[in-house]
C-alpha cells in the first residue's frame, strides 16, 4: 500500500487521512454496517462475528493483491471518522475500491462531497475515475453515482461497473442532444 501522512482537506469540511493501527475497530464496525447480507446467515452471534472478521480480512488481503498501490483513509469530519475510502490514483484512471460511511453519518452529503472533491482532482488532472458498486447493500450507491455523472459501463452481479470521465475526456454531443 502506499505510505501516506498528514491529511487532505476536502469539500464539505471533510478530510482524509492515512489508516492507523487504532483505527482496526472502527474499520471492522464500518465493513459490518456496510454489508448487512452477510447477517442474513441464519446462524448464532459467535458464528456470525467470525463470519464478518474473516470476510473483513479476506477484504484487505485482496485489496492489497488487486491494488497494491491504493491509498487507504479515514474520512474524518470535524475531527470524527465517519467512513472509508480506498482509492488507486493510476496513471490512466483512478479506481475507487471501497467508499463506505457510518449508518449515523449517511443521508448527509458526505459520499457527495468526498466524490465531488476526488473528481475535482481528477478533473485537474484529467484521469477518468472508475469504480463497482455492489447490487445490493445497505445503501443505492448506483444512484449516488448517477447523480453525480457517472455511468454504468458493465453489469456484472452482483455489482455494476461504473466510470466518471472529465470534460476534456467527454465526448461532444450532437446539436439538440438533451442528456437524460
Amino acid at each position: 500500500m502506499a505510505s501516506q501522512t498528514g491529511s487532505l482537506p476536502l469539500f464539505g469540511g471533510l478530510g482524509l487521512r492515512p489508516i492507523r493501527p487504532s483505527d482496526q475497530d472502527f474499520l471492522l464496525r464500518l465493513f459490518i454496517e456496510s454489508r448487512p447480507w452477510l447477517s442474513w446467515a441464519d446462524t448464532d452471534r459467535d458464528v456470525l462475528q467470525a463470519l464478518y472478521e474473516q470476510q473483513f480480512r479476506a477484504m484487505r488481503a485482496g485489496l492489497e493483491s488487486v491494488y497494491p498501490e491504493h491509498m487507504d483513509f479515514i474520512v474524518e469530519r470535524t475531527g470524527q471518522a465517519v467512513g472509508r475510502l480506498v482509492v488507486d490514483l493510476g496513471y490512466a484512471d483512478w479506481r475507487i475500491s471501497e467508499l463506505a460511511i457510518v449508518a449515523a453519518a449517511r443521508g448527509k452529503g458526505i459520499g457527495t462531497d468526498l466524490v465531488r472533491s476526488l473528481q475535482a482532482a481528477a478533473e485537474s488532472v484529467r484521469l477518468p475515475i472508475t469504480l463497482s458498486t455492489p447490487m445490493v447493500g445497505a445503501t443505492d450507491g448506483r444512484s449516488l453515482y448517477e447523480r453525480l455523472g457517472f455511468q454504468v459501463t458493465a453489469v456484472r452481479p452482483p455489482h455494476y461497473d461504473m466510470a466518471w470521465l472529465p470534460a476534456c475526456r467527454k465526448a461532444p454531443q450532437p446539436a439538440g442532444f438533451i442528456a437524460g
